[in-house]
């Protein structure tokens, strides 16, 4: 077997296990999911504003609950992922609620989809566990010319952020490479517009007071804050999490 397959073969075992167990691995992690608020309500909302009508694909769908949630906002919905325990539960979610959508076992980073194939393509916490180039070039080829592109995932320069990694391997594949600003910078050769909003710098500050009343005072402050603190130049990479937006794939040369 060769390596990439191997690498492949891992991603596949773990999230399998993953959502076999129902996310127990993971479940230390939690905590920190609700200074997350923000970035998900960005993803989601700028996903809605988009897909009314278009033809959507979401990169490792896991059980389906994003896809769910563009079809119901009328997109037309393809879901992919590397997991077939996945796949099995996105299509009995989709069943059971009635959702008229596809889905597919399938390595995003070679997919078996045709050229300029989709409006817009989705993804969270996901090419950060793939080949960026070939994970580029792969949407830069499904997209259709005015196509659109959007994903959450998690950056790679903070030190503390990345000893905590660095304590919790179960936590996640050793294969998986938090997003850099240079990896970042590499959209720019695929796609005409690129912008990337960050999240979660000092809110992460606010996670041991989770549980208190005055918590989501407490995270809207240091949110304001983070603003501040990201138009300093670099400042923002060392935050946790960002949404990548990409626009119209460049023309072949």
């Amino acid at each position: 077997m060769s390596s990439e397959s191997k690498r492949l073969e891992k991603e596949k075992n773990f999230h399998d296990q993953l959502v076999g167990e129902e996310g127990v691995a993971r479940l230390a992690t939690h905590k920190y999911y609700a200074v997350q608020k923000n970035a998900r309500t960005y993803y989601q909302s700028l996903i809605i504003q988009l897909c009314k009508g278009k033809k959507i694909l979401e990169y490792g769908c896991g059980p389906g609950s994003g896809t769910q949630e563009w079809a119901k906002n009328g997109a037309f919905v393809t879901g992919i992922d590397i997991s077939p325990q996945s796949i099995d539960k996105a299509q009995e979610q989709s069943k059971a609620n009635n959702i008229d959508a596809c889905f597919y076992v399938m390595n995003a980073e070679k997919t078996t989809f045709e050229d300029s194939q989709f409006d817009l393509i989705v993804g969270t916490s996901i090419i950060h566990h793939l080949e960026l180039k070939t994970c580029y070039q792969e949407l830069h080829r499904l997209l259709t010319p005015t196509g659109k592109a959007v994903f959450l995932e998690p950056l790679g320069h903070n030190p503390f952020i990345n000893l905590y990694r660095r304590l919790t391997p179960s936590m996640r594949t050793e294969d998986e490479h938090p997003l850099t600003r240079y990896e970042l910078g590499e959209l720019n050769r695929y796609f005409n517009h690129v912008e990337i909003k960050c999240f979660a710098l000092l809110t992460l500050l606010a996670v041991p007071f989770r549980r208190f009343f005055f918590f989501g005072i407490l995270c809207r402050l240091l949110e304001a804050i983070d603003q501040v603190l990201f138009k300093v130049p670099y400042i923002k990479y060392w935050a946790w999490i960002t949404v990548i937006y990409v626009r119209e794939p460049k023309k072949c040369d």
